[in-house]
């Protein structure tokens, strides 16, 4: 691509985003008189009024983060078709998030006015106790999932701008500023529906584009062939995605997804019983879109450029490469767009988390803040977690994507089964909840960083070990509690 294209993709790639920035700012004017809910309600859950098609494209752009756009398709060019099959259970994120957990979820919500899960879950186990634990747990792995986001948004704008990766962090920064520090979720559903749409739209024009580029499936399928027959496997290019080590993995980003918090808090939105149906099926389509697609463009982008060593940069590599201007500024939206919706609900929980759940309950402070005084506090809270997770990004790892699923696994060991437990069985008690999220999470922490497994992905043996906890402890403070009743 000339220098001349190179700056018309520069310059619309930066009129898509002023104006995704501009966009919370002038609906934060437009809404600022409509006093409907509280403060809370209205910025974090906007009033519990999303319809069925924005819940589901927010559901897939908050999900598809900047490892769905940029290391994931890296991997699935490295290990082959065996990865597709790996990604694509993600599919069923939507589907398990919300049926699990949306109707029971957004009734006692509703029922406690719950901002948080931890406003859930402190009134379910009646425990201030495991309510710290938790947001303490939840801060920790979401900042480490945001600084991921960072590095990966920082990555592309130093490639696409040609500025230093440091000062990238800085363009990253002034983007999430605007569109989360000051939208709140109403205007930010708006924005993640922009986007979602955007990421979408970048999918299916690169999908299209590479088999027309590459001379068709088949030609494309024989030129892997040619490279490594393992390519073609479901075992990867090297034999290391094993049915035990696949099955174990869809369990990290299939069924645990459920205990994700910003991903569960999703289930609280919902405007009704037919915006819920219309999500759930709507959400399971457009997350199938997106995660098989840009993962098989991975595989099938090997087929046409053998050489590519940056697998963090595939997206742009081969945008640049085979699309004309124009269309090369949409695709390399897409990640910056599933960065910032990932990092949208992530900044929204972690916030509400600080500020609600405990700086709002240290004496003194309460009754000192009200009124117009908690929007200030909100957003002096934003711009910390901002600075935080800017000086965790500072030294960014290999490949993204490592991040991601280290912070997924913290937070499936720490919040699934007392989330889930907590809803479906009546007997959940504070004792077994709290033995569950210390032994799954403390497990998870050992198998993942110190006594590494490779056979299988840890977060499986944490959540094996964390259920097994809930339900002896729980059963047995049941006993003991009935027997000081006699």
């Amino acid at each position: 691509m000339n220098n001349v294209n190179n700056i018309k993709v520069i310059l619309l790639f930066s009129v898509i985003f002023l104006t995704i920035i501009l966009l919370p700012l002038i609906l934060n004017k437009l809404n600022i008189n409509k006093n409907n809910g509280t403060f809370f309600e209205k910025y974090y859950l906007a009033d519990r009024k999303v319809s069925g098609v924005i819940l589901a494209i927010t559901l897939m752009s908050t999900y598809g983060s900047a490892s769905t756009f940029l290391s994931g398709p890296g991997v699935a060019y490295k290990l082959g078709l065996g990865w597709v099959l790996l990604a694509v259970i993600q599919v069923t994120a939507g589907y398990f998030v919300l049926l699990v957990l949306a109707r029971r979820f957004q009734k006692i919500a509703k029922k406690i006015n719950a901002i948080t899960i931890t406003d859930y879950l402190k009134y379910r186990y009646n425990s201030n106790l495991l309510a710290y634990i938790a947001t303490f747990a939840m801060i920790i792995f979401i900042l480490a999932a945001m600084s991921g986001q960072w590095i990966g948004g920082a990555k592309l704008i130093s490639a696409l701008f040609g500025v230093e990766y440091k000062f990238a962090i800085i363009i990253v920064s002034v983007i999430i500023l605007f569109c989360v520090v000051f939208g709140g979720l109403k205007n930010i559903l708006i924005t993640d529906m922009i986007q979602g749409l955007i990421m979408i739209f970048a999918t299916i024009i690169l999908f299209i584009s590479v088999l027309r580029y590459g001379g068709g499936i088949e030609n494309i399928m024989n030129n892997l062939y040619a490279q490594n027959p393992n390519l073609l496997t479901p075992y990867g290019s090297n034999g290391s995605l094993t049915a035990m080590y696949v099955t174990s993995f869809w369990v990290l980003v299939g069924i645990g997804l459920v205990g994700i918090p910003h991903i569960a808090i999703n289930s609280m939105l919902y405007k009704n019983e037919k915006s819920l149906k219309q999500s759930i099926i709507m959400g399971t389509i457009v997350i199938f879109i997106v995660m098989f697609g840009v993962h098989f463009i991975g595989v099938i982008t090997r087929g046409l450029f053998s050489d590519i060593t940056d697998y963090d940069s595939l997206i742009p590599i081969v945008s640049i490469k085979i699309l004309p201007w124009y269309l090369t500024a949409i695709v390399l939206s897409s990640p910056m767009a599933a960065i910032i919706t990932t990092v949208n609900a992530q900044f929204l929980l972690i916030s509400s988390n600080l500020t609600k759940d405990i700086i709002l309950n240290i004496r003194g402070i309460k009754d000192k803040i009200s009124g117009k005084n908690i929007p200030i506090l909100v957003y002096s809270v934003n711009i910390i977690i901002l600075i935080l997770a800017v000086i965790l990004s500072i030294n960014p790892p290999a490949i993204i994507v490592e991040i991601n699923l280290f912070a997924f696994g913290g937070l499936e060991a720490t919040f699934l089964w007392p989330i889930v437990l907590g809803l479906y069985w009546k007997k959940a008690e504070k004792f077994g909840a709290l033995s569950s999220i210390f032994l799954g999470l403390s497990s998870y922490i050992i198998f993942k960083r110190f006594y590494k497994i490779t056979f299988i992905e840890p977060v499986v043996i944490s959540l094996a070990i964390s259920l097994i906890a809930f339900l002896i402890v729980s059963i047995l403070s049941n006993i003991n509690k009935n027997k000081n009743l006699i």
